[in-house]
């Protein structure tokens, strides 16, 4: 989902010079607090005693009212051990004429506000399959946009359409549901009968338009056959021009139908039209980094709409925007929410943070890296507007906290984009999104399931990074002094944080760039304590220094200076004293001068740690006969002194 993102957009485009045309502790026990304010996942827990396997509709409406009538058909298997009340949840704005469970008329009783409960004739056993049919009329309540169910509106320029959007808890507001995250669906046919003229758009496949059964009336029939939740289901009606084509997957012959419902076509910007064009390209680019668009088998599109923003809806997104980028997110959920739900709203990063992030990539593939570096400062200094705030959802009952834009979706995209930075490689990470796709294929994730799975991939602990991250408030500060001593390069590193009380120093690793005039290097440490020393060596007078120069870390920038004082190795009584030889090495390293039971860490550029041992004796051997050339971070610590970070060479 995408809403009122216009005006940091805006401001980014300027910033680029483009148009908008053109355009310590464990993370679960922070989950698990008591802190959260959370609305249920059902509104009934007798909602639960049913699993849905397929939903038919059959409903009456067009595209000057907000009225519906028709009938939901729901085909269910009971999960309980005994089933004597189906219950369901539709508005009371809306009229129930009748319900039928296996057929047989029977009475419904309005419980608690939108609850609706059906005593059954005779109780159904664990396993037991049953159809119940619910006829019904009204106008659902009134509203537009976001979080009203469904929106009858004008164009600017005259034109009627009808629009659902059902995120996060009014799929109730237009048809009888069961609003849980975890039963997704097995299927759905939509069938929706229009006055002869107005298209309907939905989820799926077109499977036929009936314009000749009912006189002045076309009946539309979608079908749907991939698992769906229920806040996904949607349909538009307007006097829309389809506009298909085909996308085509790199190194496959196989293609997908994009199929796009415009309308007011003869004064729709013919560069509008091209931005959503690119959906082919941009499903295909998505493809090579994510695995294969989920659902090519039935197809991608969008319905224009007055929808301030976009809603992801499966296969067939509702979107009143024609900025690349905002199409680029709402396709990036049909992986991110859609094909992989997070199991609780909690956990709603998992998709909003992913589909921002896939703004980034869009940019950064399309418009250069240096659009993608400005695109990320903005979302970056959005983040930083405020000291707090986590990204992890504590109030699950607003939609204003669930989908808080700076917190869920754009710190979220921080987050993202700091993993990929936690990564051996850039094939590391993205080869862990295409697991993530796989392994939770057409279910629920949570932020531990992708912590544990990002883990066992990049063989590290990610506990601190999630716990402070996602769990966790705040943001780092950081300032630097460098100094530079024939071919050795001082750096002391320090940093604050904007709610020390939370985090009172990011576990990362960080970028430290040295130039030279134009020629410059960059060497990747690990940073975990609020005053952190690190020397390198460098053949080149160094003139300046930059931290984290690429921006992977959400972070703001303090004072970088000049010492002189750095010009002696760190702690004279203790880091003076240890001689690491030789270095450059190409087997091993021998560090003396320890104090007894120093503890030693050697870590790649990555940050990864790949050996460690407690000093004990003068010297000890450093192993590095298995690794690859270049540079290495031994961490040297001592208690009573700071941590003493070394680069050693490897040839």
């Amino acid at each position: 989902m995408i809403k009122h993102y216009f005006s940091l957009l805006l401001v980014m485009f300027v910033l680029l010079g483009l148009s908008p045309a053109n355009a310590g502790g464990i993370a679960c026990s922070k989950a698990s607090s008591g802190h959260i304010k959370a609305k249920t996942t059902v509104a009934d827990s007798t909602e639960n005693n049913y699993d849905i396997h397929y939903l038919k509709f059959n409903l009456n409406m067009n595209d000057s009212s907000r009225f519906v009538q028709g009938n939901v058909s729901t085909y269910a298997t009971v999960v309980s051990l005994q089933m004597s009340l189906y219950t369901f949840e539709l508005d009371t704005t809306l009229t129930i004429d009748s319900v039928k469970i296996n057929g047989a008329l029977l009475s419904v009783l309005t419980s608690g506000g939108t609850l609706r409960k059906v005593n059954l004739a005779a109780s159904l056993n664990q396993g037991a399959s049953f159809i119940a049919q619910v006829f019904y009329h009204g106008l659902p309540p009134a509203g537009a946009g976001f979080f009203n169910g469904v929106t009858q509106a004008i164009s600017a320029s005259g034109v009627n359409m009808f629009y659902t959007v059902s995120d996060p808890y009014v799929a109730k507001d237009w048809w009888p549901c069961k609003q849980a995250l975890q039963d997704k669906i097995d299927s759905v046919d939509m069938n929706v009968t229009v006055p002869a003229g107005e298209v309907v758009g939905s989820n799926g496949l077109l499977r036929s338009i009936d314009s000749s059964s009912i006189p002045g009336k076309w009946t539309y029939h979608w079908s749907h056959r991939n698992l769906i939740d229920y806040y996904l289901i949607s349909l538009a009606i307007a006097p829309y021009t389809t506009y298909t084509s085909y996308i085509h997957y790199t190194g496959s012959t196989d293609s997908t139908l994009l199929q796009n419902f415009f309308y007011d076509t003869a004064t729709f910007v013919p560069q509008y039209k091209i931005n959503f064009d690119s959906l082919t390209y941009m499903v295909d680019y998505l493809s090579t980094l994510y695995g294969r668009y989920p659902f090519w088998k039935e197809k991608y599109g969008v319905c224009y709409s007055t929808l301030p923003g976009g809603m992801e809806h499966q296969t067939m997104t509702t979107i009143g925007t024609t900025l690349t980028p905002l199409i680029a997110h709402e396709l990036g959920h049909q992986w991110f929410g859609d094909h992989v739900t997070y199991r609780t709203w909690p956990h709603v990063w998992l998709s909003e943070g992913f589909a921002t992030y896939t703004e980034q990539l869009f940019v950064n593939k399309f418009w250069g890296s240096a659009a993608a570096y400005t695109y990320r400062k903005g979302q970056y200094n959005n983040v930083m507007s405020v000291a707090g705030g986590r990204v992890f959802v504590d109030d699950t009952t607003s939609p204003s906290t669930l989908f808080d834009q700076r917190l869920v979706y754009y710190k979220g995209a921080g987050v993202v984009h700091m993993l990929r930075f936690q990564a051996p490689s850039d094939s590391v990470f993205f080869a862990l999104l295409q697991t993530y796709q796989q392994q939770f294929a057409n279910g629920f994730a949570t932020t531990e399931d992708l912590k544990a799975l990002a883990e066992s991939m990049y063989g590290i602990s990610l506990d601190s990074f999630f716990n402070q991250w996602i769990y966790e408030k705040g943001y780092p500060t950081y300032s630097a002094s460098w100094n530079q001593s024939g071919s050795t390069v001082y750096v002391k590193l320090q940093q604050t944080t904007s709610v020390p009380l939370s985090v009172h120093a990011f576990d990362m690793p960080i970028e430290i760039e040295l130039k030279s005039g134009l020629v410059d290097t960059i060497v990747k440490v690990y940073n975990n304590s609020a005053t952190q020393y690190y020397s390198f060596t460098w053949n080149t007078t160094v003139d300046s220094v930059f931290i984290d120069p690429n921006l992977w870390i959400i972070h703001k920038n303090g004072s970088i200076v000049y010492d002189s004082t750095l010009s002696v190795p760190f702690h004279a009584a203790y880091s003076s004293k240890l001689n690491v030889v030789p270095n450059p090495s190409s087997d091993y390293w021998l560090i003396s001068g320890l104090q007894d039971n120093a503890q030693l860490d050697l870590y790649n550029m990555a940050g990864s740690n790949l050996w460690s041992r407690k000093g004990h004796g003068a010297s000890v051997k450093i192993p590095g006969m298995n690794l690859k050339p270049g540079n290495y971070m031994l961490r040297v610590r001592q208690q009573g002194y700071e941590d003493i970070a070394m680069q050693l060479i490897h040839w």
